[in-house]
């Protein structure tokens, strides 16, 4: 009884889990993707349980209409046969129909799994480009000859399933009998249907083997990735004659029906074993060492040319999608150029994300439950400039709310609630700290364009798999804390978002669905509540785009006074002919990305609105086939581009994951002269990262004996940049990625790829000098190492336990020159919160590394620029007019210029080797910065 109720319950579930799905695609109004997947999954099950089902049936009923020879007096297993054939036979149908349905359940339950390459297959788009060996379109490789395989692969299995089931029904029925000394007496009747059966087996095998030709444009087994020299002109002979010795195979297995003995069909297989060995092994074997090794550039040149091509191709890198440009890096950069770039200058970011995340979590989550987990990177238009700026949601911690119970758990803890902004280029001059634009709960912009008019966030990037809350219910929801006497405000959802527990059914449902009876009993709940589950936006869009992956990294955008998330999916393949697999050790370890597609598009940007889970999808690449496939499948889940604001448009970037595959790969297939290719002539390689600031872990990460990543073997990652290309005239939103040659240090190149509304996805390769060493960033850091006043610095900085946190190397172009700063954090002994303490400026050869407590301080130290404080008309002031203020305004100035001026002599001592008065200039600037805080709150 126990049983029957567990399984009552599990198939109840199951229904539960159905309906609240279908509720759920209702509620985000994709009931075209649930019901698409689930009848295709359904027809597809249905169609591959018949098909084996009626193939098994119908070889059983020919087994048990063998002629069956009287069996001889034997053994004890003659008695089990003799028994097993009257019981069988006397109850043929029900025992056919039953064996028939549980093998065909078995074998067919496995083809519902084919719905994503069926349904792809069934609406599939011609490519514009074609193979260059069969001269087929690749969208036969794409999408048709992956469910061949499938269709084939099940097919064998089903014949090699159903001629042993056969087989050992011949035995128990009597038509296969063991006799002493000899070879078991096989019937006529048998013999007939197992030879029909090999014959089946034979005629599969040669499909598969014309199948397996095509499949030699992603060999691995030549100097390329893609059919080579051997493939072409070995292998693929090959595979032709052993297709068609297969053929013969199965024509001599249906002639020996009629003919005594098995010779005919062992000499078919025996030639075939030794075709199989000597043609399909030993032949090519012996081509690819004494013809192809000794020559092998010429006679693999074309198929080089190929793989070059096609895999620049899948990449989004062919002919005209990447421009090459000479860049001088000239060591003529003026103070002239640094005025002129300003807008440059004032926009390269200070702040790593590693180190911002802390700084946000223990300045800006507010509350406990309150968690800031990511920092992106976004541009927004502040006082008519358009500004680099750090963004972050305050997400909802579920694991550490001040109360646990269902209630607070489900009901009042429900969202977190706003974001905050700083500038990427700005810090706190007296703290060290970020300079917000956004800031607290509820969210205080210091600037009239970053206004939130919708700060709850229910749905986002933190939320766990799986977790749900319900809205709308007799218990108010913890908005955000108010006042000094830790009251909280408290808000009643008013999102469309979520399924609407209308009535008791749907109750049930969501009981039985997470397994919660308060779902069920709960006098908090009305038909009004809404349950909010599938709330982790990469989840929610994995459910209505079932063939797109998502980027690692979704960023919060504020968007007419609404938060939205914005998502990159990607359509990718693995079956792009001639195309080399991706390299992926730059991927984030959680990225949705797989790891073995050789073909990908950003076609698709994805708008998550955080309040009420709207998703919208923009196809930004209408013309990418998989794409058209997906949205021919899915209609009413794409929207044009063209619908898109400009205000959202504005925000778009060109996604990090895509720009770490494509600079990866470009590495490499740079090189277009197939004999460069070859030799790797010019190979470059993603320079390592100097910086020792935290990140997200990367799939190709190496760690201690600890478990702890290997910071000093970590690759450097692209980043964003806001600045104006030399020969341009309008800034660019852009993502950087430098690179050195193989095997070496210094710089060679970087690419960079656009993000403005006019210029998306623009890719531009700048090539440095080839005759000039260029410092690359592991040397940069290194000149840094070894100067010896910075050196003094670090050793000043880190005293008492302080640990000094270097942050990345920024590659910063400007006009022909390049700038290389990083920033330096540091945080104390004990102390979560870091705080920006420095900046390094490293500027060509002749000029020593600078370190100073601003960029523009740098900067004006290396060009000779104006300093930062306008000194015009004032004179460097006395401490007696600090301590002795007349009117409170000059004061002020007077004490600024004061510290800078100290500041500058402590600089100038610490150049000289005189710590001491390093020392007593620092602590007089300290001193004067604890009055200026004084006369400012005064």
């Amino acid at each position: 009884m126990a049983v029957v109720a567990f399984v009552l319950l599990m198939l109840l579930s199951s229904v539960a889990t159905a309906w609240t799905d279908y509720l759920w695609f209702s509620s985000v109004d994709a009931t075209s993707v649930w019901v698409t997947t689930l009848l295709s999954r359904i027809l597809l099950g249905l169609a591959g349980f018949a098909v084996a089902a009626l193939v098994i049936w119908i070889n059983l009923e020919v087994v048990s209409r063998c002629k069956i020879d009287p069996v001889m007096d034997g053994g004890p297993d003659d008695e089990v046969i003799r028994r097993f054939r009257q019981w069988v036979l006397s109850r043929r149908i029900r025992a056919h129909l039953a064996g028939a349905t549980i093998l065909g359940l078995l074998l067919g339950v496995s083809v519902a799994s084919w719905w994503r390459d069926v349904l792809v297959w069934l609406n599939e788009v011609q490519f514009d480009k074609t193979d260059p060996i069969f001269g087929i379109n690749v969208s036969f490789y794409v999408f048709d000859l992956p469910v061949y395989r499938l269709i084939v692969g099940w097919s064998i299995q089903l014949v090699v399933a159903t001629g042993l089931v056969s087989l050992a029904y011949h035995y128990l029925t009597g038509g296969i009998q063991r006799l002493p000394n000899r070879f078991p007496l096989v019937s006529r009747g048998v013999k007939s249907h197992l030879s029909v059966l090999l014959a089946a087996l034979a005629l599969l095998k040669a499909v598969a083997y014309r199948l397996d030709a095509y499949e030699l444009l992603y060999s691995t087994r030549g100097a390329i990735f893609g059919a080579s020299y051997t493939d072409v002109n070995a292998h693929r002979p090959a595979l032709t004659l052993l297709m068609a010795i297969s053929i013969l195979g199965a024509t001599l297995l249906l002639w020996n029906m009629r003919q005594a003995g098995w010779l005919l069909p062992a000499v078919a297989g025996g030639l075939w074993l030794i075709v199989s060995v000597v043609v399909g092994g030993v032949i090519p074997a012996a081509i690819e060492r004494f013809r192809v090794q000794p020559n092998q550039f010429n006679l693999e040149r074309p198929y080089i040319e190929h793989h070059i091509e096609y895999t620049l191709d899948a990449y989004g890198m062919g002919t005209g999608q990447v421009e090459t440009r000479d860049f001088a890096a000239s060591p003529d950069l003026t103070d002239e150029d640094i005025a002129g770039n300003q807008a440059t200058i004032s926009n390269v970011k200070l702040w790593d994300p590693g180190v911002l995340v802390s700084a946000y979590s223990q300045l800006q989550a507010i509350r406990p439950y309150y968690q800031i987990s990511n920092v992106d990177t976004d541009r927004y238009e502040i006082n008519g400039e358009l500004t680099q700026v750090m963004v972050a949601a305050r997400e909802l911690d579920s694991e550490d709310l001040p109360a646990e119970g269902w209630v607070n758990e489900k009901l009042v803890y429900t969202h977190g609630f706003g974001e905050v902004i700083s500038r990427a280029n700005d810090v706190n001059p007296t703290t060290g700290e970020p300079a917000f634009l956004v800031r607290d709960v509820p969210p205080r912009s210091i600037v009239p364009e970053l206004q939130t008019i919708q700060p709850r966030i229910y749905f986002g990037e933190e939320a766990e798999t799986g977790s749900y809350v319900i809205t709308r219910t007799n218990q108010q929801e913890v908005d955000f804390p108010s006042g000094e006497d830790d009251t909280v405000v408290r808000n009643t959802y008013e999102g469309e978002g979520g399924v609407q527990l209308s009535n008791f059914g749907v109750r049930l449902a969501m009981a039985l669905r997470f397994g919660d009876l308060n779902t069920l009993i709960s006098p908090e709940l009305t038909p009004e509540s809404r349950v909010l589950m599938v709330r982790n936006v990469v989840d929610r869009l994995a459910r209505v785009a079932p063939f797109m992956q998502a980027d690692n990294d979704p960023y919060l955008a504020l968007i007419d006074g609404r938060l939205v998330w914005i998502v990159d999916l990607y359509a990718t393949t693995s079956r792009y002919p001639y195309s080399a697999p991706v390299i992926d050790a730059r991927l984030g370890i959680t990225s949705d990305l797989s790891r073995d597609f050789n073909y990908i598009r950003n076609s698709v940007k994805a708008v998550v609105d955080a309040e009420d889970g709207s998703m919208t999808l923009y196809v930004l690449e209408p013309t990418d086939p998989l794409t058209q496939a997906y949205r021919n499948v899915f209609p009413e889940v794409f929207t044009d581009a063209s619908e898109m604001s400009e205000e959202l448009r504005s925000h778009l970037r060109y996604p990090e994951d895509m720009f770490r595959v494509q600079s990866e790969m470009y590495a490499t297939y740079h090189q277009l002269a197939p004999q460069d290719f070859f030799q790797d002539e010019d190979k470059w390689q993603v320079p390592g990262e100097p910086g020792t600031s935290d990140r997200e872990l990367l799939r190709g990460d190496a760690f201690d004996q600890a478990g702890r990543v290997r910071k000093d073997l970590r690759r450097s990652l692209p980043y964003y940049l806001l600045m104006r290309l030399p020969d341009e005239e309008d800034l660019s939103y852009l993502i950087l990625q430098s690179f050195n040659p193989a095997s070496r240090d210094n710089m060679t190149a970087f690419l960079v790829a656009k993000s403005g509304p006019e210029e998306y996805g623009k890719i531009i390769d700048y090539r440095l000098p080839r005759g000039e060493l260029i410092n690359g960033l592991e040397q940069v850091s290194a000149r840094i190492d070894q100067d010896p006043v910075i050196s003094q610095q670090f050793t000043l900085l880190g005293q008492q336990g302080s640990e000094i946190i270097r942050g990345n190397i920024l590659v910063v172009p400007v006009e022909e020159s390049l700038l290389f700063i990083q920033p330096i954090y540091l945080r104390g002994e004990g102390v979560l919160l870091p705080e920006f303490k420095r900046v390094v400026v490293v500027f060509g050869e002749q000029t020593p590394p600078i370190m100073s407590e601003t960029l523009d301080a740098a900067l004006a130290e290396i060009f000779g620029s104006a300093p930062v404080v306008d000194r015009s008309g004032v004179d460097t002031p006395s401490e007696d007019a600090v301590t002795q203020p007349s009117d409170g305004t000059v004061d002020l100035q007077a004490t600024v210029l004061l510290i800078d001026r100290l500041l500058a002599e402590a600089d100038a001592a610490l150049r000289s080797g005189d710590l001491g008065e390093y020392q007593t200039k620092v602590d007089e600037a300290t001193r004067l910065t604890g009055r200026l805080v004084g006369l400012l709150e005064g």
